[in-house]
């Protein structure tokens, strides 16, 4: 593991207190102005620039040195972004496996109650603390089997018109 200031790809921490993150809606983001190639070259030039140069060209120094504490900022948070991104991957993978193992387990709880329940004189006893499980576990089949029920019920016939002799 590297230094949280200064992670890799991998790392489990990541330390970017020193940037100020802001929260935008999607709306806002497609009115940004979109970065093109050549950029790095751009703001390397900028990062060059000596007060001598900014005077001559008639630059406003504070822009030019906003832009400055700005491209130092989107650098720092390009440096981040790998280490963030698989971080990210990883926590949505691990969720996924640990949701994938309580399943399974919560399946077999289920199974080893609803046996004991059902063989046990105080089966409600034993059944009822678990009744929320029991919901989340056989819900699904109970409604589908619901479902095929109603589907494979005969509609009721209509009354025959009645034969009047005639």
């Amino acid at each position: 593991m590297s230094d949280p200031k200064n992670p890799v790809p991998g790392d489990q921490i990541i330390d970017a207190s020193d940037i100020e993150l802001v929260d935008i809606t999607p709306e806002e983001i497609q009115k940004f102005l979109k970065i093109r190639d050549g950029i790095d070259k751009a703001m390397a030039n900028v990062l060059r620039l000596k007060s001598t140069e900014i005077e001559r060209a008639g630059l406003s120094p504070n822009d030019v040195q906003r832009a400055i504490t700005l491209i130092k900022q989107y650098q720092r948070i390009e440096a981040l972004l790998p280490a963030a991104e698989k971080l990210a991957e990883k926590l949505g993978e691990t969720r996924a496996l640990r949701a994938h193992e309580v399943n399974q387990l919560l399946g077999e709880i289920a199974s080893q109650a609803r046996r004991r329940g059902e063989r046990d004189s105080k089966g409600g006893e034993i059944m009822g603390p678990l009744a929320d499980l029991f919901d989340y576990q056989y819900g699904p089949a109970r409604k589908s089997a619901a479902t095929r029920a109603k589907a494979n019920a005969t509609p009721p016939q209509e009354d025959a018109p009645a034969d009047n002799g005639s």
